[in-house]
This record gives structure tokens, sequence and C-alpha cells, in this order.
């Protein structure tokens, strides 16, 4: 049959496996005495018993248990766990399988156990010979398991039938632990990894999925299935592959046995006679590139250029890996067609079959202005709690409010430490600022007074530090105490590993905020904001990494050296970086006024006020002369600020109009003191200083008392023509006077 025909009629293709577990997990053959008392021995002394109770209760298991209340209208709160009356290597088991599940920060139901428990005791008791000879939790089944009890009942046993949901759940997840405990292979010899039940498996400190598992169930041709174990696991256990990476390179494996499954399985060769090598995988990447997709987004359409290179890639790396050791897979694997391999099998692809990939930077992945306002305003709704119309998750708000701020990548933010901030490099640095509020007020808005410590979870590139402002760090302290009210809550006095922490299953505080439900809590703030462009096209925020090329293009389009930038954002070379860069309509004039020395943050301005009106046509435009200064806004562009010109990057003033400015800044701390006195008897306490729209006016103060001042120094010299920029766009200094 050659590789280009199908299967002949009535050929039996195994079917595709859709479990989720390995199949061997569980097995009997498993259970191994010396190795159960090697778990019993393994527990601290105050865990090594099979009775818990109110009085007995390690405190490391308080958080944990689920309590059970007892006696008439539940007037007592009990603890009680009974391991006794079970085979002795069956409570040991248990006893540990406890223990491991607090380590991993799961929730133990004592009722529940409590239905295992009974349900193993009636079993080993009163079930058949079989479950009264039953040594191990892994002997049976949980299905088994629950005739056994059935059998007891036959007998008379008094086993309530509201045992068996229950029981039936808390066997499968003390078998999934037990299982990999018991077992004594080479851990990637497991069709089911699963870092989380599998200590065994070498993944990063920091891993973003590190919760995830990879199934190898689905490579139903065992030679295929072991060989890309084997070369996954020593990628893994060499640093070359990352956790996070595997899935990727399973679904490529994949895509070859379905290939495998239609043509026919020959083995590690793939083909009986070397000259239907070519045709073999001509046919395979015809057949990627007809495909359409069956399910997503994409359902129906053909299969994207980024997934068959992929799968194409792997595929390769795969075969060369295994002809460059294919006589120790003859050995290791106990299959000795590896050592048959040829020089071609390297080469199972033309270079025309691989898809060129055109590395065009993405549309519409810097925001406008107008839309980082509009999702800075309404971010407070992630905040608001459920009954007031939000979503009720502080979290989401404050890593939105860091994604914004900093242009970090989603997991870097979630998974920052509890304590990220180091101090400032340089030898007059201030102290890092603490909680209290008269720290964080210490520092002057837009000053950078800390180092953001992150995890580098894609490309190492040095030390992982970027300098933040003040308002970056009040952002961190505020999340600090909330991600302690949230450990608190579950029972745990100390400090969470993550400053997000994950709020299931982390009940020791080691896992870290799902970027998935972040993505959720976006997708949705986006639905409800309505968030639109400048030409009225939806925004959709869930795509994080828009913030990163947003803050990317405004850092490069400032002026900011591009060896800068490349640091800041941990890239390795100058294309990396300038593949997030994309020139902004004002870019030009921007520069022009830069080249002319235009200072910003209330700094004088080197360009007579007339010159000024030529140089952007002020005096053609009546519509750009404020009551406060002139908006130097392009012609083509309309203002969606309102009365917002103080938090504009735009707007210039002078002397002339000094007037105006001290009437604003008088009515702007008259407005603030009636605001701060409503704030005081309606809630009992003063309005605090991160208060959103506090700040906001207290950077507008701010900015009138920075240009007042500079207006004065230019009288003082008696230079009346002294044109001033607005104090308007903080963190925005001209690159030219930096340091000086």
């Amino acid at each position: 049959m050659k590789p280009s025909e199908p299967l002949e009629s009535g050929t039996a293709i195994r079917p595709r496996r859709r479990d989720r577990r390995d199949p061997r997990l569980g097995a009997p053959d498993l259970f191994d005495p010396a190795i159960t008392e090697q778990l019993w021995d393994s527990l601290p002394e105050e865990c090594r018993r099979l009775k818990f109770n109110n009085a007995n209760l390690p405190e490391m298991y308080l958080g944990n248990f689920m309590l059970k209340r007892t006696g008439e209208g539940g007037r007592w709160i009990t603890t009680a766990v009974l391991l006794e009356g079970l085979p002795d290597a069956m409570g040991k088991e248990l006893a540990w399988w406890i223990h491991r599940e607090v380590q991993i920060g799961r929730l133990i139901s004592v009722d529940s156990v409590g239905c295992m428990s009974r349900v193993l005791r009636a079993a080993t008791q009163d079930g058949t010979e079989r479950g009264r000879t039953s040594p191990s939790v892994l002997s049976l089944a949980p299905d088994e398991w629950l005739r056994e009890a059935q059998a007891a009942r036959l007998k008379g046993r008094d086993l309530g039938r509201g045992n068996d949901a229950n029981a039936v759940y808390y066997l499968r997840r003390a078998q999934e632990l037990l299982s990999h405990a018991y077992h004594v292979g080479e851990w990637w010899q497991l069709d089911l990894w699963n870092p989380l039940l599998d200590p065994r498996i070498p993944v990063r400190e920091h891993e973003p999925g590190a919760g995830s598992r990879v199934n190898f169930s689905h490579l139903t041709s065992a030679w295929l299935r072991e060989g890309t174990k084997w070369w996954l696991g020593a990628g893994l256990e060499s640093g070359r592959y990352s956790w996070g990476t595997l899935k990727t390179r399973v679904d490529g494996m994949k895509w070859l046995q379905r290939h495998i499954n239609s043509w026919g399985d020959r083995g590690p060769l793939l083909v009986d006679d070397p000259a239907e090598w070519r045709p073999y995988f001509r046919t395979f990447a015809e057949g990627m590139r007809t495909h359409a997709a069956l399910t997503g987004p994409n359902k129906g359409k053909p299969l994207g250029k980024v997934t068959r290179r992929q799968t194409i890639v792997t595929i390769e790396q795969f075969y060369r890996w295994m002809y460059d050791n294919r006589f120790e897979a003859a050995e290791v694997l106990g299959d000795p067609r590896w050592r048959d391999l040829r020089p071609e099998h390297t080469v199972p692809f033309r270079l025309e079959d691989k898809p060129r990939l055109t590395n065009a930077p993405k549309e519409g992945m810097v925001l406008e202005d107008a839309v980082l306002s509009k999702i800075a305003e309404g971010s407070e709704l992630l905040a608001r709690p459920v009954e007031e119309g939000g979503m009720g998750d502080l979290q989401a708000f404050h890593a939105l409010a860091l994604l914004l701020r900093t242009g970090r990548r989603i997991n870097e933010i979630l998974m920052l430490d509890f304590d990220p901030l180091r101090p400032l490099l340089r030898a007059d640095a201030p102290p890092v600022p603490g909680p209290a509020a008269e720290d964080a007020a210490t520092a002057t808005s837009g000053e950078l007074v800390a180092r953001l410590r992150y995890q580098q979870t894609k490309v190492r590139t040095g030390d992982p530090t970027i300098p933040v402002d003040d308002e970056i760090v009040r952002i961190i302290r505020a999340q600090q105490a909330h991600a302690r009210a949230i450990m608190k809550g579950f029972g745990y006095d100390g400090d969470p590993k993550y400053l997000f922490p994950g709020t299931k299953l982390n009940r020791s505080g080691g896992r870290f905020y799902a970027a998935q439900t972040l993505h959720v809590r976006l997708g949705e703030l986006s639905r409800r904001l309505d968030i639109r462009d400048s030409v009225g096209a939806p925004v959709s925020i869930s795509q994080t990494h828009k913030f990163r090329h947003t803050k990317a293009t405004n850092l490069l389009n400032a002026g900011v050296p591009i060896h800068v930038v490349m640091r800041y954002f941990g890239h390795v070379t100058p294309t990396m970086t300038m593949h997030y860069a994309q020139t902004l309509s004002t870019t030009a004039e921007q520069e022009f006024l830069r080249y002319k020395k235009l200072t910003v943050d209330g700094r004088e301005l080197g360009l007579d006020p007339a010159d000024l009106y030529d140089v952007l046509h002020l005096d053609q435009r009546a519509d750009r002369i404020l009551p406060n200064g002139w908006c130097m806004l392009p012609p083509k562009k309309s203002c969606d600020r309102g009365n917002a010109c103080l938090s504009c990057s735009m707007w210039t003033t002078d002397a002339s109009h000094r007037p105006e400015l001290e009437k604003q800044l008088a009515a702007t701390v008259q407005l603030v003191a009636a605001r701060q006195e409503g704030f005081l008897g309606k809630f009992g306490v003063p309005m605090p200083d991160d208060n959103i729209w506090l700040a906001t006016r207290r950077r507008e103060e701010a900015s009138l008392r920075q240009v007042l001042t500079t207006l004065d120094e230019i009288q003082r010299r008696g230079d009346s023509s002294g044109a001033v920029r607005g104090a308007g766009a903080d963190l925005q200094s001209d690159p030219h006077v930096v340091g000086h």
C-alpha cells in the first residue's frame, strides 16, 4: 500500500482515546507495602494519626478542613475524621493523602471524607471476598468500591445512599495522588503529566501554566507516544523546553498521529520504502493546508499559517532529536526499530512545505489616548461590589491598573512576588515608600521612587526590574493589603507567595490569580463600557498585549532611546522592540517642538508665543484659543476631553493668562475643601488620598501651582515672552534635559 493511498476497507484503526486520566493510574499492581511505610514515615509526628478531632487537629490543617455542624440545631462544630477500622495500609494511605491535599491547598470536607471512609470500611469488612482482601485504596476503582459497599448493604450494613456520590468523588481524588506516590518508574513514562500531583516533574519556580496538564493518551501508536514523552521529558529536564510550550508540541504530534491513522502505522520509520518518504510528508502538508478548523472562532476556515508551521517544525525537531539519540532510544524505549532511522528522517519536509510568516505588526494594537482614558475611568466597575452593579473583583482592578501603567505581560503582573519593590540603583536613592499613607504622600506625583521586580517567563535578559513611580507603589501597597485579607479568609495568617493570590485551591498561598479569569473580567468590562476608538470601531481590552504595544509606542514616539526601551521591556534585539512601535499622527509635530526645546511639566518653553502661533497656525484657528492658554492639537483632530486641559499634553500657556489660572487654582482648592467636608459628613472618615476624584484634583492643583511658579520665575527675569507647557503630561519629560 502506497502512503498516498487510504487504508483498505475494513482495516481497523485504533479509536482515539478521549480519557483525561492516565489509564495506568489507580492500577492494583501499583501498591507496594514498603512505599506505604515510606509515605507514613514522611508525615510530621502530629499528622501521623488515624483519628482527627477538635482536640488533636494539626494547626497546619485548620484552614483546609471544612468543618461539620452536629447536634440538635447544629450546636456543635466538629473536625472529626475517622480512619480507624480500615486495613492498616489503607489508613496510612489516607492519612498521607490528607496531608498532601493540605500541601496542595485544597479544601477537605470533613463530611465527605467521612462518607468515603464509611464506604471503605463497609467494603473491607462486609463486602465480597474481593473487597475484604483489598489492602489499598488503589486496589479497586471507585465504582468497584461502591459495588462492594452495596454488597455490604445487602448483608444488612447500615450505610445511607447519600454517601455514594461524595465517596466516589473523594476516592478519585485520593487515587490521583496515591498513584503518583506509588509510581516507581521515570516520571515521564506516565501518559498524563500533572505538576500539581507529581512533584517529580521539573517545572520552573514561577511557571505560568503549572496548573495545566499534558495528556499523551491521544497518541495511540505506542512507539510515537513513548518517543514523544521521552523527547519532551528530556527537554524539560535540560531546560531546553518550558512547561508552557509542551501543549503546542503535543498538539503537533497529534497531527502526525492523525496521518498515521489514515495511511497505516509502519512504526518509527513511517514508510517501508525510502522512495515513499517524500510523498508521505507531501500528502501530510497538503492535508494540513486544506483542512478546515472544526471548532473555535475560525470554524470552517483553513488552518492558519502559524498553526501549520508550528506543527511542521515540531515534527522536524522530534525526528532530528530521535535520530541523534536513536541508539539510546532503542534501549530506553525497548524498541529496536529506532536504530534504523536514516538521515532523511531529519528533513521530513521541503522548504516550500513550511508556510512563510510575515512579521508585520498587527493592526489596532496601539490604543488611543481617549480609549485609555475611558478604560481608566470605567475600571472601577471591576472593584465595585456585585450588589452595586460591579464585578466585585478588586484584584482585577489592581492588575488592570498595573497593566495600563507598566506595559508588562499579563503573567509578569499576575506572578509578581508579594513584595516586588526594590530600591532605586542610584546612590542617593530614597527608601522604598512603605504602606503608610504618609510615606506615599511624601513623593511628588510622577517621581520615580522604586524598582519593580517581575518574573521573566518568556525571555531571560538579565535583571528583571523596571523603575516605577509613587502611583504604582500605592497600587501595590493596596493590593498587598487585599491579598492579606484574602489569605486571612482562608485561615492563613502569613503572606502569600504572589501579590495576586489565586482564590481557588490556594489555602497555602502558593498559587497566583489565573490569567484566564482576568481575560474574562476584561472582556466583560469592554462589553459594559462599550469602548470604541475614534472611528467607532469596538475595542476589546481582553487582549492585554495591547497595553504593551501602546506603552512601547508611546515611549519610542516620546524620543526615549531604543536601548532604554529594550531594557524596559526585556527585549534581546532592537527588532523585537521595533515590532511594537507604530508612528502616531502627532509624532512629527512633537519632534519638531522638542527640537526647538519646547519642554514639559511646567518648565520654560524656549519659543516666542508669536512664533508658536505661526508654527501651529493658531492665529487662524479660533477654536484652539483657550481661556487659560492654547491647544496644540493638530487641526484635523478633535478634542474629547471636555474641560480637562490641565491633564492634556497638548495644552500650553503664558503670563497673559495668569488671572484665569489663579482663578482656576482658587476654585479647585475651594472645590476640594467642600468635597472633603461632604465626604467626612457622609461617611464619618476623611476622604483618602488615593480616592480617584481627589487624586485627579490634586494633580490639577499641582499643575496650576507649577505653571504659576514658572511664570513668576520668568517675570523675575524680565522676560515677557516666555511661554510655558502645562504639567498635564505626567511622566513625559524632555529627553534633552533629563538628568540635568
